[in-house]
């Protein structure tokens, strides 16, 4: 071949080499704004119908408006909350590139792409934090994404960055800790783990992973415990208000199960009815359908119309001991005990392990009186789950109920060693150690509650109750000052204790022990003239609606308040009515 001959190849082969780098690159960035766009098509698609007209609306709603980021970015989101990555990352460079200063979508892009290629992902990662570099969440998925790629440093700066933000961001803390685990450095990745904790008590990954540190420290019973509480959470993630905007979008059936669950564990159950009884319009119900509705509804005390989803549940898999234990509970709640621990028996039958069937169980057995076989159960469910705080909060009250106060006093030690933030083992046990005569600890165990939950009305009365009556010198023995200096008695507060009882009465104004222990505050601050009108007042409540006796301990108070005398609970017993 002429010289001439091999320069015309070699042009000709760079030629198609830059118009191939060319390609390259037209496909990895956004589309310049003036240029045509069309929008990925949903013809042919052969999912659930709902899905491809909304995708059908919002495509129409592109083509209408195609120089707009915001309605092309949206059918985006429609595409990624659907799990159809590849479509959703047409929108998003096409978006990209009409709005080059808004982050979300070089973000929501990275998320998608992360999906398949994590390498791939992380150009859009930088593109997106560079556009917008204030965002925590951001931060923390980014150095996600360079962590499971094995890039320790690159993530910990990310997650730094995510602290510099928002300094309570306890993800970030926990995607330190794993950075701090694959180095080696235990210790630092315990205090990590601790921070993040104690930002957030309920976090289940840090506590999970807490627990593999302090196994490895040596610290054998720690990491039991940590274990534990890693079992009683639900998994987390970081709050991310784009991440949940893009999920808001999606309409098919597994979203509203997802959407309906999320809302029950909330206590919402009047829209996770609305969002089950979708999924039954959308789809042949399961029988996980119909039990799902059917807790919903018996959430919010519709018994009859749960146990008719219930065994309609039952009729497609007769075997589903999850249905058998929901409709044990809405029959017990009904009042049909016995018919409640055949479903729950048989449910134990099917699955001995199922940790919840033994706790329900317990839980009829201690309606009908028989604790001793409740707290046979409670332990059952213990044994099969040990981080079941609900199962030690309910053992407690069984222990009590037998007369076994230490015992109870134990098991809601153990509940809240788990979750500090479990407010029925907060109360029962501040009533039991006011019982005993520990009125120091029941006090700051009060307190410590209301921190957690300021609105509770239950806490704020016997807090208030301590605060006017409690015995100053009665302490635990076990608390002797001549053995412990540092212990201080309770001092009485009545005014605070006035504070308190009073929020308690302006929202149960017909309540009979907020009448008497805002009239049991009045009286300690030396108000009778107010204390006496207010104590008959409860006389009168108690005897209307009150548990049995309060009217008359009531009644013995009122007699110290017109004699000008305050209410002082003896050592040992506490009558705040329960």
């Amino acid at each position: 071949m002429s010289r001439l001959a091999r320069r015309l190849v070699a042009a000709v082969a760079a030629s198609v080499l830059l118009a191939s780098w060319l390609a390259a690159l037209a496909a990895c960035s956004p589309p310049p704004p003036q240029a045509a766009f069309e929008p990925p098509d949903v013809d042919g698609w052969s999912g659930e119908p709902q899905v491809a007209g909304r995708l059908g609306v919002l495509r129409r709603q592109a083509l209408a408006e195609p120089a707009s980021a915001a309605a092309v970015g949206r059918l985006g989101m429609a595409f990624h909350a659907h799990e159809l990555h590849a479509e959703a990352l047409v929108c998003y460079r096409r978006a990209m590139a009409l709005a080059p200063d808004d982050s979300r979508w070089p973000y929501l892009a990275a998320l998608a792409t992360a999906e398949t290629d994590l390498e791939s992902s992380l150009d859009l990662f930088a593109l997106a934090a560079e556009r917008r570099p204030d965002t925590a969440a951001l931060h923390v998925h980014y150095g996600d994404v360079l962590l499971r790629l094995g890039r320790g440093e690159p993530a910990a700066a990310q997650y730094r960055r995510a602290l510099e933000i928002a300094p309570q961001t306890g993800h970030a803390l926990y995607g330190l800790a794993q950075v701090a685990v694959a180095d080696g450095d235990l210790d630092t990745a315990a205090n990590l783990l601790e921070r993040a904790i104690g930002l957030a008590p309920r976090h289940a990954e840090a506590h999970g992973l807490l627990a593999q540190v302090y196994r490895r420290l040596g610290r054998g019973e720690a990491a039991e415990l940590e274990l534990r509480r890693a079992g009683a959470f639900p998994p987390t993630r970081v709050d991310d208000p784009v991440v949940a905007a893009m999920e808001a979008e999606a309409v098919s059936s597994k979203a509203f199960v997802q959407r309906g669950r999320r809302l029950a564990e909330a206590g919402r159950y009047a829209e996770a009815e609305t969002a089950f009884r979708r999924v039954l319009d959308l789809r042949p119900p399961t029988a996980r359908d119909h039990s799902n509705l059917g807790g919903a509804l018996a959430g919010q005390g519709k018994l009859d119309a749960a146990v008719e989803q219930f065994e309609k549940a039952l009729a497609l898999d007769p075997d589903e001991t999850y249905t058998l234990n929901n409709l044990a509970l809405a029959l017990a709640r009904r009042g049909d005990l016995e018919t409640a621990a055949r479903h729950l028996e048989r449910a134990l039958a099917l699955d001995p392990a199922y940790a919840e069937a033994h706790h329900n169980l317990g839980l009829v057995r201690a309606q009908q009186g028989r604790y001793a076989e409740a707290v046979d159960r409670y332990r059952d469910a213990l044994a099969a789950d040990p981080s079941r705080v609900a199962a030690h909060d309910d053992l407690g009250s069984a222990l009590a109920a037998t007369g076994d106060l230490e015992g109870a006093v134990g098991q809601w030690r153990k509940a809240l060693e788990i979750d500090p933030e479990d407010l029925a083992a907060v109360y029962n046990l501040a009533l039991a150690l006011v019982q005993r005569g520990d009125h120091r600890e029941a006090v700051d165990r009060l307190r410590k509650g209301l921190t957690v939950a300021p609105n509770s009305s239950r806490l704020a009365l016997l807090l208030a109750w301590e605060l006017a009556t409690a015995p100053e010198a009665a302490h635990d023995p076990a608390h002797d000052p001549a053995r412990d200096p540092a212990f201080e008695p309770v001092r009485r507060a009545p005014v605070e204790a006035e504070a308190l009882a009073r929020r308690v009465v302006a929202a149960y104004p017909d309540m009979a022990q907020a009448a008497d222990v805002l009239a049991a505050a009045l009286a300690a601050e030396g108000r009778f003239d107010l204390a006496v009108p207010l104590a008959e007042r409860a006389v009168t409540l108690a005897r209307r609606s009150g548990p049995p006796g309060l009217a008359a301990q009531i009644q013995a108070r009122l007699a110290l308040y017109r004699r000008g005398q305050p209410y002082v609970q003896p050592d040992g017993q506490t009558d705040i009515g329960r």
